[in-house]
């Protein structure tokens, strides 16, 4: 036997759960040029026995069909005579199916020839098999235009590994080879594998995009395999009881995925765009599950620490914060964009709270901390919370100066966390340790002038100039304004196509000063006509804005460790 079917075979099989296989079937009859009318979560509690899913599509004769799929998978994916007979057993199922019409609009729906299949990720047993065909024939006997059909393990083996494996996922030695290794090293990392990044880079180079007016199949196969990719991650983090595997892996295939639509300037095409909604709305789902098992750990007092790090945890509870907050501050401005921020009270409360129980929330360590601080200000700002954006900022800062003034420590502006534990455990600034000039305090000086802060200005303006601390800011080339267009360094990518693919440095060091006439301190109203005179520095028309995805720059700053640029705080209206 092929050992790209036994693979197919093998996971199939590991789908445990009727839910699994729901999802996973769809994708199936997708990319064999059905069109899926209904899913098994539309109808979920409905009346609709035996049409789990309703499609259209090419019968094997050759004819145009209207098909009903009713699925059994988890503890009733062997067909036997208790789950034949059973309550919702598949014999009241084929009745059901056979007798009650499904209502579509779809052309000439119900002059269809009609084909009943049962679909089970497993065997059937016993003289059940015999019963099961003999109920087929005679309620064929009884009905026009219809037939049945079951497909077991073995057919479902076939199809996924001809229709969607077979296409693109194992259809050389080399993804065969780089697929089987991401899933044996799945839980071997803090990140995702080199074998992972190859196995995208390599599906997407088997094919040369070309305009055309229709979505060719094999684009449409790519796209499907996309989806089975995440899929089968997801599935795979389910064993190891571990959402943390599928939420590294499918953040870096959602990136991947838009990164090559901006690269082939495709952020408007619908044709595409519709596969990567569907990618991206199953991550979405995905963080929900994982939130959902975790927000109740991360309510309690220090939820999220661990008892088990030994000293480690003096920095591991705050890296672990800032980046549970990370992705949680990611969801809720998905979540507000598309739900019209109808639950802004609700999230606002969640947010408060998990701040509240796990105080290491306001001690950032390295610079790129910076990131999570921002979002969880601009989310405060645009809830309407400004007294609640004030008092974090004030903790933020008092945390800030505490370390500098008792620890000698301010957050490395290196962002390496290595570098931190070494000062931490030795007391001794390691070589490559950076704290003379601070792009985390040059930021959270801003908001004090864009939340009017100007007794907390007075106190850390003095903290700054008695330190000597450089206030400086990443600025990109990029901007629309700019006269430094000519310094680009990647002229072969533009600013997203960069940012959704790498560690984004192709900018400069924009300075903030404390002081005018080099001697004399700045005002507060000074400075914050300063910062307003900087808004025109950095502006930039995003494309990703454009299509309609503007958190999804989020999630790029985030995973490639890029801060994020001034337009994100310095556009706030107040």
């Amino acid at each position: 036997m092929d050992i790209k079917n036994i693979v197919v075979k093998e996971y199939l099989e590991s789908l445990t759960e009727k839910n699994e296989l729901n999802r996973i079937f769809p994708i199936l009859l997708e990319s064999m040029g059905f069109t899926v009318l209904s899913k098994p979560t539309e109808y979920l509690g409905l009346p609709e026995y035996g049409k789990d899913i309703v499609a259209v599509g090419i019968d094997e004769d050759g004819i145009k069909k209207r098909f009903y799929f009713e699925l059994k998978g988890g503890a009733d994916k062997d067909i036997t005579d208790s789950n034949f007979y059973g309550k919702d057993g598949i014999h009241d199922s084929i009745i059901q199916a056979s007798y009650n019409d499904f209502i579509s609009a779809f052309p000439e729906f119900e002059k269809l020839p009609l084909k009943i299949v049962i679909v089970h990720n497993g065997i059937i047993k016993g003289n059940v098999q015999r019963t099961l065909e003999n109920l087929f024939l005679k309620t064929q006997e009884n009905l026009k235009n219809i037939s049945f059909d079951r497909w077991d393990i073995s057919r479902l083996t076939l199809l996924f590994s001809e229709k969607l494996f077979g296409e693109y996922l194992l259809v050389d030695s080399q993804s065969t080879k780089l697929f089987n290794r991401v899933l044996v090293n799945l839980n071997t990392t803090d990140g995702i594998t080199s074998d992972f990044v190859d196995l995208l880079e390599v599906i997407l180079l088997k094919e040369e995009w070309k305009k055309s007016k229709k979505l060719s199949r094999r684009w449409q196969l790519l796209f499907e395999t996309f989806k089975l990719i995440g899929f089968i991650i997801y599935t795979e983090s389910k064993e190891y009881n571990n959402l943390e595997i599928a939420k590294r892996y499918l953040t870096h295939l959602v990136i991947k995925f838009w990164h090559w639509i901006l690269k082939n300037n495709l952020e408007n095409d619908k044709a595409v765009t519709k596969y990567f909604d569907q990618v991206f709305n199953f991550y979405y789902k995905v963080l929900l599950e994982y939130f959902k098992r975790t927000i109740p750990i991360a309510n309690l007092k220090d939820g999220l620490s661990s008892e088990h790090s030994g000293r480690y945890e003096q920095i591991g509870y705050t890296k672990r914060t800032f980046e549970y907050l990370e992705y949680f501050c990611f969801i809720l401005n998905v979540e507000r964009f598309y739900n019209k921020k109808v639950n802004d009270k609700a999230m606002h409360l969640q947010l408060v709270n998990i701040i509240n129980q796990n105080n290491v929330s306001c001690r950032p360590l390295i610079d790129i901390h910076s990131s999570v601080i921002i979002s969880i200000l601009n989310l405060f700002i645009d809830f309407g919370e400004l007294q609640n954006a004030k008092n974090y900022l004030k903790l933020v800062l008092r945390q800030i100066k505490y370390a500098k003034e008792n620890l000698d420590f301010i957050p490395d502006a290196n962002n390496s966390i290595e570098n931190v534990i070494r000062f931490t455990v030795t007391g001794v600034k390691p070589v490559y340790f950076s704290d003379s000039t601070s792009p985390i305090l040059t930021v959270l000086m801003e908001y004090l002038a864009l939340l009017d802060m100007e007794e907390e200005y007075d106190v850390m303006k003095e903290f700054i100039l008695v330190n000597k601390i450089d206030l400086g800011l990443f600025v990109p080339y990029h901007g629309i304004n700019s006269s430094s267009n000519h310094l680009i360094s990647d002229k072969e990518n533009d600013l997203e196509e960069q940012l959704f693919s790498k560690s984004f440095r192709d900018g400069y060091q924009s300075e903030t000063r404390l002081t005018k006439n080099f001697d004399k301190d700045l005002n507060f109203e000074e400075f914050k006509i300063k910062i307003v005179n900087k808004k025109t520095e950095f502006e930039y028309n995003y494309r990703t804005n454009q299509a309609g995805y503007p958190f999804l720059k989020d999630l790029a700053h985030n995973y490639f460790q890029t801060p994020f640029f001034p337009d994100k705080w310095r556009d706030l209206i107040i």
